[in-house]
């Protein structure tokens, strides 16, 4: 199958700055929501997000087309995603007054709550991120950024069974989490 964004890889790697702006427009809503989901953060999805691009374009001289483009992006972004998010780890750990405490978690932002609307899949997602990060992924990966299990396995660089077992085990302990409430509300009836 082809790429449908080869032709405009192509011209970027012949260094055409308009076909970038178009890749960028092709990708970037998945991007950031791919950035925004790990980080839980608007501003820092945000800035993360620009700097992957920059690394894109760094990169694209050495892109070889072996994998769909969307494959290689989403692997620069996840390992962005994952240093950023050691790197604000790493920030709050070094913070040791309780009042710089509260001032940097509360500039973390808003979490995924305030930027879906329905309660149903706000409640999904809160239930999601408390997934571990492996599981949390793979979702995230599958359900809204649309990829394949073979994309998912390039991107992680993990075994096509390792993501099929870790999307049946999230979907199971999803399914888990969601039963108490369900519970409640089918007596509540």
């Amino acid at each position: 199958m082809k790429d449908p964004l080869s032709e405009l890889v192509l011209r970027c790697q012949r260094g055409e700055t308009a076909a970038f702006g178009e890749l960028v427009e092709e990708t970037q809503d998945r991007v950031y929501s791919l950035a925004y989901n790990v980080l839980s953060n608007r501003q820092e999805a945000e800035d993360l997000t620009q700097e992957i691009y920059l690394r894109v374009w760094r990169a694209l001289p050495g892109f070889r087309g072996e994998a769909k483009f969307t494959t290689w992006l989403y692997r620069i972004s996840v390992n962005a995603c994952l240093n950023r998010r050691r790197q604000l780890r790493s920030r709050l750990r070094i913070v040791d007054d309780a009042k710089a405490l509260e001032r940097v978690t509360a500039s973390l932002g808003d979490p995924v709550a305030t930027t879906i609307h329905h309660e149903g899949k706000e409640a999904l997602w809160e239930r999601v991120k408390r997934l571990p990060k492996k599981y949390a992924l793979v979702i995230n990966l599958f359900y809204q950024q649309q990829l394949s299990y073979k994309e998912i396995a390039d991107t992680l660089s993990l075994p096509l069974g390792t993501v099929k077992a870790h999307l049946n085990r999230a979907r199971h302990a999803l399914a888990k989490s969601l039963r108490p409430e369900q519970e409640v509300r089918d007596a509540c009836l």
